[in-house]
């Protein structure tokens, strides 16, 4: 009687520890998501800030257009977005938008087109959109959240 009393508590314990695996499964499974979800999203403002930084320094460095041979080189917004997007290596943010302009020394104030800026004048390169959530469903998160990269570089020269 003592051995069939101990097989069915063994049974029985085997149930109960597939039901507290599973509660505790669960919230551990939430966690490491969630974890590699903000690991994601951190992985992307470096992105984006380095990504302005590098677009700056381009637009600095390219005020003036450059011919060679018989392609031209800088002195357009759309030179310092593609130099952008290459630099973020095919990553982007939903509903990206670059902006280069002529600014203050913060970057708060437009101050007209940037190819017009004067040696100590400052231009900035400006990348807002949207980063997405994966993980929405799971933890109940806002589906997008939003992102502003500021770079703002002084003209040297010419």
């Amino acid at each position: 009687m003592n051995t069939v009393s101990l097989r069915t508590r063994k049974r029985s314990r085997r149930g109960a520890a597939a039901v507290e695996s599973a509660f505790v499964l669960f919230p551990v499974i939430l966690l490491i998501l969630g974890i590699m979800e903000y690991s994601r999203y951190v992985m992307m403002i470096q992105l984006v800030n380095n990504a302005a930084r590098e677009g700056c320094r381009y637009a600095i460095t390219h005020l003036v257009p450059v011919t060679i041979g018989s392609t031209t080189y800088g002195g357009t917004t759309t030179d310092v977005t593609n130099k952008i997007n290459s630099y973020m290596a095919g990553q982007s943010l939903s509903g990206q938008t670059v902006t280069v302009f002529a600014s203050n020394s913060l970057g708060t104030t437009n101050l007209g087109t940037w190819t017009d800026a004067s040696p100590g004048e400052s231009i900035c390169v400006r990348i807002t959109g949207n980063y997405v959530v994966t993980l929405t469903a799971l933890l109940k998160l806002p589906s997008t959240i939003s992102v502003t990269a500021n770079a703002v570089m002084d003209v040297e020269s010419p």
